[in-house]
């Protein structure tokens, strides 16, 4: 049969959903193998290979009626759609081209930015952007039979927004598993509110825990997410997190925490376990965590604003709620990831609080501050808060001048002159203004540079309390002042060597690919630094911090460096005119330094010479970087004592990675026990860690992690992990045994709808 192609002009809204009306002018055309039309061609008819398309977008059948002056469309027989990169599929269709509805039986909407399947015994289309569905399922897995869906008895499909769908069903294979009888997945990648999937654990201390979030798209520049968080043995703990960002260097994130605790840690006996021997007791059940950062920028002015939030009930919070979404590991990675500054550690009991303002000009830096101390040891009655000593710095001050050259001279001045006020409640409080300014010439020839600098530190202190001091102390001058001048001298050289190795390989189609070491150059860094501060007696100063007391210092440190550097070259294909070509690439692989001090002062000290003799040199250090490729990586850190004859600690890790099937790690630490005049370190210390990843099978990833403590010759920790990666979702089992706490984990990821377990 002769075909017969057939043009038809049709301008209307939409087919399918997210129409652009900007396209409410490009006409459609239709074409199939066959065409008749009725009533004065007010309806059409095609048969086989019926195709509809304009621009990108089309619509396939084996037949279809079209109703030309109520734009009313028939489909019937293999449907298949594609819509602004959406696939539609089904048996039998009608569509309202008009008003932008219609419905579809045995269909399936296939959402590819997001990877989801949607199918349906019938499909309704109640507008451009929503679905509603019978008898439907969804998944993000390919094939006829995915490896988990979610099948419901109806529900609702918003393409740019999230499903909603009554009594879901989840299903591995063919076999239900999971059961709610309501349920929201996302569908795009906009932001939209709703409920997030749970985070379910156990922990002996605390029982079942379960995690409920919610999220609240707010807008574009900001969002909350709030959390009930149920401990079946301490009671519900409720939580609020809010991000916002108002401009591209702008941003703020705050979370709070609040536990109405059923349980005290008021006895010995009612503490767990690995708390029972601090001396400190928690006797309060309302237990909360404030945390927040801020980053803020001023462009008209040019001032920058930062905020760290950190204020916690009790000492044992941060140690008792480590884990999980709203835990302290989740919050320090969060601050970490989105700020780049970190927060005080779980166990430290000083928890910092700063508000700043910053400005920069030319060679100046202004940095004013508020920072608040919060010490935990003086709550819940452990400590009386009214002999609390630490020190607020309410305000502080900072001014720097930049290194900048003096007009036409060889002299380059900078300096930081600092103004802070230290209170506190129980102690000495005072205002202290310290200016540190610093002359240096630099002098560079052909040997090398050498740089002498010499600074004068100058410090005033407005003593207006008196407390705690000792008696020796002149605590009857409430204006104090200490000048003294410091003395450093810098010199160090270069010198280099190019030893050749292979000739370069010749740029041809042979040689695609080749790639050979052609060079090694070898750098020599020698350096000296001498460092001079007198001895002045600064006892009758307060001490609120380590610039209250400079130690006299008369050091010189000498080092050598060596730095090896090979340069390889690869035949890689060029363009066509020119055909391949060599591309050189350079790696540091090996770097070895030598660091040793020399101590004047404790060359010529005269106490405690019965007790401790002179040792004015230092350990030497040898530091060591291997990194001939991306096989292997060796960092190694050194200490050696000439006195003693033996090392004193070392710091090693050797890393080896063999990409996409394994890597392996090992790391040994060591600090002996030293007893001298400079230093004490009264224990010894001896750890190993060991690590491997396998990845040899396509898809799977073993981890295995160990460390022990070599001197008490106990395991610190051990640790097992299996990963497996399918297309549509992924499981991870982890478990890892301490000396305190054993822990089990199953985490489920299912594409699109994220982890399940805990």
């Amino acid at each position: 049969m002769k075909t017969t192609r057939l043009i038809l002009l049709i301008t209307f809204f939409t087919l399918l959903h997210t129409f652009d009306f900007s396209h409410a002018e490009v006409p459609w055309h239709l074409e199939a193998q066959r065409l008749t039309s009725h009533e004065g061609d007010k309806i059409i008819e095609a048969f086989d290979d019926v195709y509809l398309h304009r621009q990108d977008n089309f619509l396939q059948a084996d037949y279809a009626r079209l109703h030309t002056e109520t734009s009313l469309l028939y489909l019937k027989g293999n449907i298949r759609a594609y819509w602004d990169g959406d696939y539609l599929e089904g048996q039998e269709a009608e569509f309202d081209l008009e008003h932008n509805v219609g419905w579809i039986t045995h269909g399936q909407i296939f959402v590819a930015k997001e990877h989801v399947y949607f199918t349906g015994e019938k499909l309704k289309k109640l507008d451009e952007n929503t679905y509603t569905f019978v008898e439907g399922s969804m998944t993000s897995c390919d094939g006829e039979r995915p490896p988990w869906s979610i099948v419901s008895t109806s529900g609702r499909i918003n393409v740019d927004g999230y499903a909603t769908m009554r009594h879901p069903r989840l299903r591995i294979k063919d076999q239900s598993v999971f059961y709610a009888p309501y349920m929201i997945v996302p569908v795009k990648t906009e932001r939209q509110s709703g409920f997030l999937l749970p985070d379910v654990g156990y922990g002996s201390e605390y029982g079942t825990n379960i995690n409920l979030p919610y999220y609240w798209a707010i807008d574009e520049q900001r969002d909350a997410t709030i959390y009930a968080n149920y401990y079946s043995k301490r009671g519900l703990m409720t939580g609020l997190e809010y991000r916002h960002t108002p401009s591209l260097l702008s941003k703020g994130l705050w979370r709070l925490d609040w536990l109405n605790d059923r349980e005290k840690h008021d006895t010995p006996e009612s503490k767990p376990r690995r708390f029972r021997d601090d001396g400190m007791m928690r006797d309060n059940t309302d237990r909360y965590w404030l945390r927040g950062k801020y980053d803020g920028h001023h462009p008209e002015s040019g001032w920058f604003y930062k905020l760290d939030l950190d204020y916690v009930s009790d000492h044992y919070y941060l140690r008792e709620f480590k884990s999980g979404i709203s835990g302290f590991d989740n919050s320090r990675n969060e601050f970490l990831k989105k700020f780049g500054r970190d927060i005080d550690d779980h166990n430290s009991f000083i928890r910092t609080n700063i508000v700043s303002a910053t400005r920069y000009w030319t060679n100046v830096g202004l940095d004013t501050r508020l920072v608040y101390s919060d010490n935990l040891r003086h709550k819940n009655d452990n400590l009386p808060s009214s002999l609390n000593p630490t020190v607020q710095r309410l305000p502080e001050l900072n001014l720097n001048l930049f290194r900048t050259n003096l007009g036409q001279t060889p002299l380059e001045l900078e300096a930081a002159a600092q103004g802070v006020y230290f209170w506190r409640e129980y102690g000495t409080r005072a205002g202290r203004f310290d200016v540190h300014p610093r002359l240096s010439s630099p002098l560079r020839n052909n040997f090398g540079t050498l740089t002498p600098s010499i600074g004068w530190r100058q410090t005033l202190w407005a003593i207006d309390r008196f407390e705690n001091e000792p008696s020796e102390r002149d605590t009857d001058n409430s204006m104090q002042t200490r000048g003294l001048y410091d003395i450093n001298i810098n010199a160090f050289t270069s010198l280099h060597r190019i030893f050749e190795l292979n000739s370069m390989p010749e740029p041809s189609l042979q040689n695609l690919g080749m790639s050979k070491w052609t060079r090694i150059q070898h750098s020599v860094r020698p350096e000296i630094d001498f460092d001079y501060i007198p001895n002045v007696n600064q006892e009758k100063h307060p001490v609120f911090d380590s610039s209250d007391r400079i130690e006299p210092r008369e050091e010189l440190t000498y080092s050598l460096s060596n730095v090896f550097t090979r340069r390889s070259d690869t035949v890689v294909p060029g363009d066509s005119s020119t055909g391949p070509a060599l591309s050189a690439n350079y790696l540091d692989f090996f770097r070895i330094k030598f660091e040793q001090s020399y101590d004047f002062r404790e060359a010529r000290r005269s106490q405690d010479l019965e007790t401790y003799s002179r040792r004015p040199f230092s350990d030497i250090l040898a530091e060591t970087t291997v990194f001939p490729g991306k096989w292997v990586n060796l960092r190694n850190k050194t200490w050696y004592s000439p006195y003693e004859n033996r090392i004193t600690e070392h710091e090693h890790t050797l890393t080896m990675n063999w990409p996409q099937k394994a890597s392996a790690w090992f790391s040994l630490d060591f600090l002996e026990k030293i007893d001298e005049y400079k230093r004490r370190i009264n224990s010894r210390t001896s750890i190993m860690e060991i690590g491997t990843t396998l990845e040899f099978i396509p898809n799977w990833q073993f981890n295995l992690t160990y460390r022990r403590d070599l001197e008490f010759n106990e395991d610190v920790e051990r640790g097992v992990g299996i990963f497996y990666q399918h297309q549509c979702y992924s499981i991870r089992f982890k478990y890892t045994e301490s000396d305190f706490d054993r822990k089990f984990e199953v985490r489920l990821n299912l594409l699109n709808l994220g982890t399940f377990g805990g």
